[in-house]
């Protein structure tokens, strides 16, 4: 949410920034302050609306972060669980793999011992053992991404914990300098 004065001395509270540049406060759900705007701040040069798109795009994202979790414990918790998940996924991706590597065994020996015996294995078998390593390649690929996934996801959720330490610290920081209202 935000606050501002217009030029009438109203104060007008909304989901967007004011329109023309002046200086406006970003408030959270609670209605507490979390910064204040100064009119350089929210003006919007000519060359500068990718700028603009950024704080916007990053002023939801803080007001994303702060509507959904309500201390650092959510933020552990909603990072653990989604650990988990990619946990199982990968689990289930080396299951996947190990099966296929078995796979790829017996048909390399079926192949071995039909070869040792003079004869040539069918076609259908060649076909299945190429198969069978495309989709090992595939499996490997998949679980590249998933560690990398799990790596990723523990750097996103201690971004989020430090942004949410600064977001509060900031609201705490406004709340102490502001005079109590009755």
């Amino acid at each position: 949410m935000y606050r501002w004065v217009d030029d009438q001395g109203r104060v007008h509270y909304s989901d967007r920034p004011p329109e023309r540049a002046r200086a406006h406060t970003l408030l959270d759900r609670q209605g507490r302050t979390l910064r204040q705007v100064s009119p350089a701040e929210s003006s919007e040069p000519d060359t500068g609306s990718a700028a603009r798109s950024q704080i916007r795009a990053r002023e939801r994202q803080d007001r994303a972060l702060l509507s959904t979790y309500s201390d650092e414990a959510e933020i552990d918790r909603a990072r653990e669980q989604a650990l988990a998940h990619e946990s199982l996924r990968l689990n289930s991706l080396n299951s996947l793999i190990a099966q296929a590597r078995r796979r790829q065994s017996e048909l390399e020996a079926q192949i071995a011992a039909l070869t040792r015996g003079g004869g040539s294995p069918p076609p259908s078998l060649a076909q299945q053992l190429e198969d069978t390593r495309g989709e090992i390649t595939q499996l490997e690929q998949q679980i590249a991404r998933s560690q990398q996934n799990l790596a990723d996801i523990a750097q996103r959720y201690e971004a989020y914990k430090r942004r949410f330490r600064e977001l509060k610290g900031m609201a705490a920081d406004k709340r102490a300098l502001s005079p109590a209202v009755p």
